[in-house]
Parts: C-alpha cells; structure tokens; sequence
C-alpha cells in the first residue's frame, strides 16, 4: 500500500533509514574485526544486547523504536548463515558486504509494533500515515516491511491467510513452452503474447538515461532525474507485474495441472538474448503460477526441458533442429507442426507422468474410468 507521509514524517523516515543502514555495517565490522582479530565468533544475540547498552549510551539511538533497530542485525545474522550455507554446499559463497545509504531501503516492523484501521497504519514511536490501496488485507498481519520507493514510501503488510486448500483431482492438464516471440506456447496450440515491455518505453527510458547522463553529480537536478529514470522502471515493472498475473490466474481458472520446463534462466540471460529473456520474465511468470496454483488448489510441474523440441511428440524421434528453424518436420511419422508446439505437446506429457508419480489423480474419478 502507498504510504502518504508529510515533509516531518518523510524526514523521520530517512533519518530512521541511515541508522538502521549505519547499525548493520557496525555490526558487520563488529563480527569481521572479532574473527580476524580474536578468532571469536560473534552472534545475534551478542549483538542485541550491546545494542541495549548502545541505546542507553547515546541520546540518538534511542529515539526510535528497539524493535525496529534490531531488523538489521537480524538481517545480517541471515546473511551470515545463508554464506555458511553456500559454503558447506560448495556454491559460490558471497561474503556479506557492507551497505550503502543509498541502497538500503526498507525496514520491517513486527508484531505489536504496529496497528492498521481505517486507512490509516500506526507506527510505534513514528506516528500515523495515511495509505492508499486496492487490495483488501486477508488473513492475520504477521509484520510491515516499510519500503522506500524513490521520494515515496510503501508499506508491505504480511499475513498469515492459513493453510492452503487440499490439490484437486486432475481433469485437464496444459504444457507451456516459454519463448521470445510469443511469451509462451499452450499444448493446446493457443499462443501468448509478448509485449516485450521494454521495448515499449526504451524511447522514454532512453530520454531519461540522457537527461541524467548530462547532470553533475551531487547536484540537486540529477537527484530529480535519476528519480525519473526509477520511475520509468518502475512503469515498466508495473505493467510486467500485471500482464503476468493475469496470464497466470487465466491458466489456473482452465486447467488443473501446468507443466513447464525448468530452465536455467540465470545462465540463459549470459548470452546474447539476454536482455529479451529478462524482459519476457519467465521466472516471475512460474513464481506466479505457482502462488496462484496454491491458492487454488492446482498442480504446476516442472519438468526436464532436455530434448523436449527434438523429439517428436507423434512417435518419439528425435529430430535435430537449429535455433533458426520454427517448423518440426518428422521424417519417420510425418507429423508437421510449430516448434514450441511440438515442444509444449512434449512438455504437457512430461509433466503428466511427474504428476502420477507425485500421487496426483489424473483422468477422473474411478467410476469413470469402468
């Protein structure tokens, strides 16, 4: 929800942001000095309590609330053991870095810390907001993630709506094969579109680029125009957000089961396609799906995308294709139909056969099938 803060509040707002960024980079030279030095392991815990004694030292940490002054160092404690994780799974570990002001933009206030009635969302110790929404909150607000959007302010309420209702029988399945000139391609032949969103602002977002490429740094003009440039993506991620959900929630609405394939999209967006893979989104579509199929009750499967354009999906061949050729031709059965409809034929049956072995009850109900 949008938060409308005044000029006090927006003041108050990124006075709280510095100190919370300050406290996670203190913490982070804190537990790297500590090591190095010491060999001592500091944790959260340790943290806290110095943060108690910190706040009883200087006049300025204890302004705000304690409960919101510990999200960094909980956040920098989930940065530590996600980087012992990598590290035991032999994954590229990522040490964590300290924080910039200028990219540190969000805190989270938890329970008890904050009231929500009327439109309007209280703060501990910050004060009342007005908000302005179209979504209903469902369920029991758990914690608000208090985001900073350029020169404006989000709130994100998280709720508890309870568990997810049981999986349906399977009536109807779908495939979906993913792409660059149509977002994707049903099993059933059907196409979706690629707005390719990107492309349809590159012309503003080139002006922006340029009005902020000729301001001088540190300059008052070029905060306004690098404020444009966010905006413009932001339009941009709006309208992808958009275009998806409602893809998504069409295909759960229609069929029961959905299969995919699982791609490797972060290695795929190295090449040179990368910019038109990251605009059509395919991971932000299946993240969709996914939470709209569970909501529903529905099955989304992913399934091994390896050989699933070569092979026939008449009688099994294997026919080699170039990333050029769009037709599939089969030289054993005959069979001539589109690429990614051939793919998504494959796809929809691969996901089938998962799904039965997942104990998901395909075809019917037992009288139907005597």
């Amino acid at each position: 929800m949008r938060m409308k803060v005044t000029k006090r509040q927006d003041e108050t707002l990124h006075r709280l942001l510095a100190q919370l960024c300050e406290l996670y980079n203190m913490a982070l030279q804190q537990r790297r000095n500590a090591y190095r030095e010491l060999r001592f392991s500091v944790n959260y815990l340790n943290q806290q309590t110095q943060l108690t004694e910190l706040r009883g030292g200087i006049e300025e940490y204890g302004n705000f609330p304690v409960a919101i002054q510990r999200d960094p160092l909980r956040r920098l404690d989930r940065a530590f053991k996600a980087f012992f994780r990598r590290c035991k799974s032999g994954e590229k570990p990522g040490f964590p870095r300290f924080r910039s002001r200028d990219r540190y933009d969000s805190f989270n206030v938890p329970t008890g810390s904050f009231s929500f009635s009327g439109g309007m969302l209280k703060l501990t110790r910050l004060g009342t907001f007005r908000t302005k929404t179209k979504c209903k909150i469902k369920g029991d607000p758990l914690e608000i993630r208090v985001k900073r959007c350029g020169s404006k302010w989000q709130a994100q309420v998280v709720c508890d709506i309870g568990p997810a209702p049981e999986r349906i029988a399977v009536r109807n399945a779908i495939g979906i094969d993913v792409g660059l000139t149509t977002l994707a391609t049903l099993s059933d032949g059907s196409e979706i579109a690629n707005p390719r969103w990107t492309k349809q602002e590159e012309d503003r977002l080139a002006a922006a680029n340029q009005d902020l490429a000729r301001k001088v740094k540190g300059s008052k003009n070029r905060a306004n125009s690098r404020e444009r440039v966010r905006r413009v993506h932001q339009r941009i991620a709006g309208l992808r957000l958009s275009y998806l959900t409602g893809v998504a929630k069409q295909l759960v609405a229609e069929y029961d089961l959905i299969a995919h394939e699982k791609l490797n999209i972060r290695g795929m967006a190295q090449s040179r396609f990368a910019k038109s893979i990251l605009d059509a989104a395919w991971a932000q579509l299946v993240k969709t799906l996914n939470s709209e199929a569970e909501k529903a009750g529905k099955w989304v499967v992913p399934v091994d995308p390896r050989n699933t354009t070569k092979t026939c999906s008449g009688c099994g061949e294997l026919v080699p294709k170039t990333l050029w050729q769009r037709q599939h031709d089969c030289p054993r059965c005959g069979l001539s139909l589109g690429r990614d409809h051939n793919a998504a034929l494959n796809i929809k049956r691969l996901g089938e056969s998962l799904a039965s072995k997942q104990n998901c009850i395909l075809a019917t109900t037992r009288e139907s099938c005597i």
